[in-house]
């Protein structure tokens, strides 16, 4: 499997060339995620097993691939309080039968002893999938998607669970909503990334 190996930006998680804190778009931006990890990289033979988890039915290979996150996971800084998958607009879980982004974070919860809670965050709206959108299209699709639970994530240090990273507009917006219900800060960990 292709591991994501350092050096990589201890903000964003990109792989660097050279050993640095901080990649060069860390610097440029400002974003609400203050921690950004994956464990693999999307490539072969992974993209074709998450592809059958996702799409085939496959759903009981989210356990070996919650062990494969468990294997890579990295330090937090500062530690999480709780694990909060991405979730799924209720028509296209329906459509799916399952959240691919839950049965991680259960996995993941359960190895890592910190709790899980799948009612914090929502998508209330009904997007597109993002898969064939440029990353200006995706910011556009996901911003104002999700809405937090105040009273759940209200002080609290939330790592959010998706399985693939690719330019951060979805971990964003959901990071956004969470920050404004009061969450202390937002981190986010996928099981992939795609740069």
């Amino acid at each position: 499997m292709p591991w994501v190996k350092e050096p990589i930006c201890h903000r964003c998680g990109r792989s660097l060339l050279h050993k640095a804190n901080v990649c060069r778009s860390c610097w440029k931006q400002d974003f609400p995620l203050q921690q950004v990890r994956a464990s693999l990289y999307y490539r072969e033979p992974l993209a074709g097993v998450l592809h059958k988890m996702k799409y085939e039915g496959l759903f009981a290979l989210a356990e070996p691939l919650a062990e494969m996150m468990v294997a890579a996971w990295p330090d937090w800084e500062p530690t999480p309080d709780e694990i909060v998958p991405i979730p799924l607009h209720q028509r296209r879980k329906r459509r799916r039968g399952f959240n691919q982004s839950s049965l991680l974070a259960i996995g993941v919860s359960d190895q890592v002893e910190i709790s899980f809670n799948e009612q914090a965050l929502m998508r209330t709206r009904h997007t597109v999938p993002q898969v064939d959108l440029s990353p200006a299209r995706r910011l556009l699709n996901v911003r104002g998607a999700f809405t937090a639970v105040a009273h759940q994530v209200k002080g609290k240090q939330i790592l959010l669970i998706d399985d693939v990273y690719t330019t951060g507009a979805t971990m964003s917006a959901a990071a956004e909503a969470l920050i404004a219900s009061g969450a202390r800060g937002v981190s986010a960990y996928c099981l992939a990334r795609t740069v």
